[in-house]
């Protein structure tokens, strides 16, 4: 049995900020576990868009790692040719570099191994592994969608586990973010993302669509939807263990990260993780009415997206976006989830 302070389950970007942060915050004795090899660990976190806001990368405190693409706008395009465009600043990262940045600020062992299950004896945690038996005091579940550490701890599940497809082709972009929303792609939408030089990241929700000429593909699942608790004494979940991407604009990458180090910094002053659990409670990023726009756009046709979008044929702005909740009071929480949404929650 290897006894520690701190395992972290998971080397995806929420367990990297979590690893980052326990070692720049003076805590030792840190395993992080990661059950991926390498290079199919290199492949999975490729499956992504890698869009970043700049707010979100000053709020985690951490270097993009070599930008991709600077972009200063979402595009919205409708099944009927209609778009909005509303202005924004982030970058396309390169998302397996800033894990390479991030390990590197972290003093932790790290251990090829998938845990098998978790267990609680008095103030520890028993985590049985393809690696042996670890014990720790406190416990980092930044094990993805498909969460042991949320399984056998919380015993709790995602409202909805999304299967998303993403894939590299060849093409250019103007620097947007471009969604394409239609009824096809049932309260999601298809994603133009440019990518690294000459390439183009596009993906959708599995078999809703499909491209051709693919230099690489890959699918996950996303999860969405509040689980309640992310905090049991000494264990936490963060990223998408936690059920924190944004269920409009599926945002994860900057919440995974600054969930990671608000955990770090938790464990850091021998917290109690009341404070970490009130942020997940409280926080306007994680508020329940975005599922609940995310659900009501689920019911949408064609027809409906159109008349929702027709108060901005002339263009995105602010006040017409609250003329447009004012006067139609049944879609005001669509219009106000995704202006917020879009704002702070990648």
């Amino acid at each position: 049995m290897r006894e520690c302070d701190v395992v972290v389950v998971g080397a995806g970007p929420a367990g990297m900020s979590a690893a980052a942060y326990l070692s720049e915050n003076g805590v030792g004795d840190v395993v992080v576990l990661e059950r991926l090899s390498e290079g199919p660990h290199r492949r999975y976190h490729s499956i992504c868009g890698e869009a970043v806001s700049d707010r979100m990368l000053r709020l985690t405190g951490v270097s993009p790692g070599r930008v991709l693409r600077r972009v200063d706008r979402i595009t919205i395009a409708f099944a009927g040719g209609s778009e909005v465009s509303i202005p924004v600043s982030g970058s396309i990262v390169d998302r397996n570099a800033m894990l390479d940045g991030l390990r590197s600020r972290s003093d932790a062992e790290f251990t090829r191994a998938t845990v098998r299950s978790v267990r609680r004896e008095g103030d520890r945690y028993i985590l049985d592994t393809t690696a042996g038996g670890f014990s720790c005091r406190y416990l980092v579940g930044a094990d993805g969608a498909h969460s042991v550490v949320r399984r056998d701890v919380f015993g709790s599940t995602p409202a909805e586990m999304i299967p998303i497809v993403n894939n590299i082709v060849e093409g250019s972009s103007d620097g947007s973010l471009r969604f394409t929303v239609s009824e096809r792609y049932r309260g999601a939408y298809r994603w133009d993302f440019p990518s690294a030089d000459g390439t183009m990241s596009v993906g959708y929700i599995k078999g809703t669509d499909s491209v051709g000429d693919v230099l690489s593909t890959g699918a996950r699942h996303m999860p969405i939807g509040r689980i309640g608790a992310v905090v049991d004494r000494g264990c936490y979940l963060v990223g998408d263990a936690a059920s924190l991407a944004n269920p409009l604009c599926f945002g994860g990458i900057g919440v995974a990260m600054l969930s990671g180090r608000r955990v770090a910094e938790s464990i850091a002053r021998g917290s109690d993780g009341r404070s970490y659990q009130r942020w997940v409670d409280r926080d306007l990023m994680f508020d329940d009415h975005f599922m609940a726009a995310h659900r009501q756009f689920c019911g949408w046709t064609d027809e409906d997206i159109e008349d929702a979008m027709r108060p901005f044929r002339r263009g995105y702005s602010v006040l017409r976006g609250a003329f447009a909740a004012m006067t139609r009071p049944s879609l005001a929480n669509v219009y106000i989830s995704c202006w917020i949404g879009f704002g702070r929650g990648w």
